[in-house]
């Protein structure tokens, strides 16, 4: 039943929204993040009257219980909370969601908008031409 309960955990935390995957499907590898947090779980499945409880819940109760959590225990949840959100916005799934590119910068770097006119590209270098210089010659 643990992962279960990670899992629902996980997805009370960051539900997802749309083409924005929830937690228990971005690829997380939250195991050692969890362990670490496990004080915040067990209080959680306290709160909730166990882990089948907190699994078998309604969206609604389960962000309740997490809430009555947090308040209880605002340091140690909002670790958890930071923990997770760290490994949750940086997996692929989730980038690539957002409509970043989910690679290295390098070696093929990342495609840089250029102005459009004579104009733009003027007005863009306008304050870089009004400083005095700021290197030696």
């Amino acid at each position: 039943m643990k992962a279960s309960f990670d899992d629902t955990v996980l997805d009370t935390l960051f539900p997802g929204l749309g083409a924005i995957p929830p937690a228990s499907r971005a690829g997380l590898d939250a195991t050692a993040v969890l362990t670490r947090h496990g004080a915040v779980l067990t209080a959680i499945a306290a709160a909730a009257g166990g882990e089948a409880a907190f699994v078998a819940a309604d969206t609604g109760t389960r962000a309740g219980l997490v809430e009555t959590v947090g308040t209880a225990e605002p340091a140690a949840f909002q670790a958890l909370v930071l923990a997770v959100s760290a490994l949750y916005h940086a997996s692929a799934p989730v980038v690539e969601a957002y409509g970043w590119v989910a690679r290295a910068p390098q070696p093929r770097g990342f495609a840089v908008g250029a102005p459009t006119d004579e104009a733009e590209a003027a007005q863009l270098l306008e304050k870089v031409r009004a400083r005095r210089q700021i290197w030696r010659a």
